[in-house]
């Protein structure tokens, strides 16, 4: 089964900006940007009540960004009643970062990826500059639900202090916003494969096509930048691949049954969602792929010669000039299908569940 660990060489150390540096001013009260706020998507749902940092992480609805920062500042609390908020925010997001980074650096077990849960390890892996980094896991601990308690409060205080002393020049908003649109793009695909699994799992092949299809495309694009971008590719050729077959299979018998109105059904799944695939798997030159287009249309072949019903020689002829097609150009295409929203704690999850079981699954579905 080709499923395969993450592997990842460690940035050499960084360090600090001027702006970290800098004293942070009593004036909190300016908001952040509002670009900056769309580039950057909420760390916890609601507000929450009165209650210890430790106590917090038993939520449910917490993500595995916010219970970090939780869990970090925690982990500052006697250089907070020592020191201070400001000496207390430098322990806390270096403890944050030196978390992430062990888990950019880890080798994982199929199904356990942390950049699903993390976007900083996303931008470790793929070697986003310093300064991306920095603000991104500012924006962490700047976030507002982290009012629940004074500790926690004081210490995002001083986050969008080090966010208001960042100036202009000193970083790119629109490397900052294609970055985040970057691993957006990364979650969908994500969210693409793990739907497309599940349903081919379930040999639901018709309802996997598009999933997987989208899943493919959208991946090759994201490895373009960078092998840590996204997904296996091999591993979801193999199941588009797969999912192309069976419909082929299932379509030939119904086509094999000679009534009405399987013999329509059958050549509709062709004509609608193998033929128009097929350009797919022959741009590429990949092998395996090839193979796989010449079964399909051996399948098909064979009938020729095969004594059968005129009106079915009919039909047969009409399709064959279709799949034996061999142009690369993609003549029409289905939508990409509309997904769902997931909470990032539901996405780890289900991903994880659909990614752990592919070793027990034989990719022909059975």
């Amino acid at each position: 089964m080709l499923v395969v660990g993450l592997c990842v060489v460690p940035p050499a150390p960084q360090q600090d900006p001027d702006y970290m540096e800098q004293p942070s001013p009593t004036d909190y009260s300016r908001h952040l940007q509002e670009d900056t706020e769309r580039a950057i998507s909420k760390a916890a749902a609601d507000q929450q009540e009165e209650r210890s940092p430790e106590g917090l992480l038993t939520a449910a609805m917490m993500t595995p960004n916010m219970q970090g920062i939780i869990m970090s500042i925690g982990k500052a609390r006697t250089v907070f009643e020592k020191l201070g908020p400001e000496a207390a925010f430098f322990k806390a997001i270096k403890v944050e970062y030196t978390r992430l980074l062990r888990f950019a650096q880890e080798d994982t077990a199929p199904g356990s990826d942390y950049r699903l849960q993390h976007v900083i390890v996303y931008f470790i892996q793929n070697q986003a500059p310093k300064k991306i980094l920095e603000r991104t896991l500012l924006m962490q601990f700047a976030d507002r639900n982290l009012g629940f308690n004074e500790r926690c409060k004081s210490i995002m205080k001083v986050a969008r202090a080090k966010l208001d002393l960042i100036k202009p020049e000193e970083i790119n908003m629109e490397e900052y916003e294609m970055w985040h649109q970057d691993y957006r793009n990364f979650r969908e695909t994500t969210i693409f494969l793990m739907i497309g699994l599940e349903l081919f799992q379930k040999k639901s092949f018709v309802e996997a096509l598009m999933y997987l299809i989208y899943s493919y495309q959208y991946n090759r694009e994201l490895l373009v930048k960078g092998l840590y971008r996204g997904h296996d590719d091999e591993l979801i050729g193999l199941y588009r691949r797969e999912c192309l077959l069976k419909l082929n299979e299932n379509a030939a018998g119904m086509f094999e049954s000679g009534e009405e109105p399987e013999v329509s059904n059958g050549l509709s799944i062709m004509n609608e969602l193998v033929v128009p695939c097929i350009p797919l798997l022959l741009i590429h030159d990949i092998d395996e792929d090839l193979l796989s287009v010449e079964d399909m249309r051996n399948r098909w072949c064979s009938y020729l010669g095969q004594e059968m019903e005129p009106n079915l020689q009919e039909k047969l002829t009409d399709f064959l000039p279709k799949l034996l097609d061999c142009s690369t150009e993609i003549k029409s295409f289905h939508d990409p299908p509309k997904l769902p929203t997931y909470s990032t704690l539901e996405l780890v999850e289900r991903y994880s569940r659909v990614i752990s079981s592919l070793s027990r699954v034989p990719a022909d579905g059975r």
